[in-house]
């Protein structure tokens, strides 16, 4: 059977700088990973290994982003915080409700959220500072960190890790 994933990447969703960018579509992947173990009623310790995984790729994906509009001095740098941690908030409860044997349409109505919170920020407050970090010269910023962050595909086990800032 041939399904269409609940989140489709595009270039529209981008800010342009590659390093968020592949974030951004490796949370998508993440989101829809979740949301297909849960459609598909996988086990319930695989799904709370997608859990951990989105909880943990969300903080380091954020750190990035914080790290970058700090050394920019972005002006709305504090409150795009706020946002990230109010995501955060919302998926370690999501989590917290999964662990706690909470019934099935609660983990979708949580996906669902998660998809219209990542569509609203994307397309809201990542392309607001977007031009910004563009005019600030972002990709100078980015070779001048001390240890590239990238993201590399581990062959054997078919998923990616963050070099710094580690996740597995």
């Amino acid at each position: 059977m041939n399904k269409k994933p609940l989140i489709i990447w595009t270039d529209r969703m981008g800010v342009g700088v590659k390093l968020l960018d592949n974030d951004h579509k490796k949370l998508v992947l993440l989101i829809n990973e979740l949301h297909d173990g849960l459609v598909a009623e996988r086990a319930k310790p695989e799904l709370d290994r997608v859990f951990d995984k989105l909880v943990r790729f969300t903080r380091v994906h954020f750190a990035h982003e914080e790290q970058l509009l700090a050394e920019t001095g972005y002006p709305g740098a504090e409150t795009h915080k706020l946002e990230h941690d109010s995501l955060i908030e919302q998926i370690t409860e999501l989590q917290a409700r999964f662990r706690a044997q909470a019934p099935m349409s609660i983990y979708l109505e949580g996906v669902e959220l998660l998809k219209g919170w990542l569509f609203n920020h994307l397309y809201g407050s990542d392309q607001e500072y977007a031009p910004y970090l563009e005019e600030k010269g972002v990709d100078t910023i980015l070779t001048s960190w001390e240890i590239p962050i990238q993201v590399v595909r581990n062959q054997t086990a078919d998923r990616s890790k963050v070099v710094q800032g580690s996740w597995s």
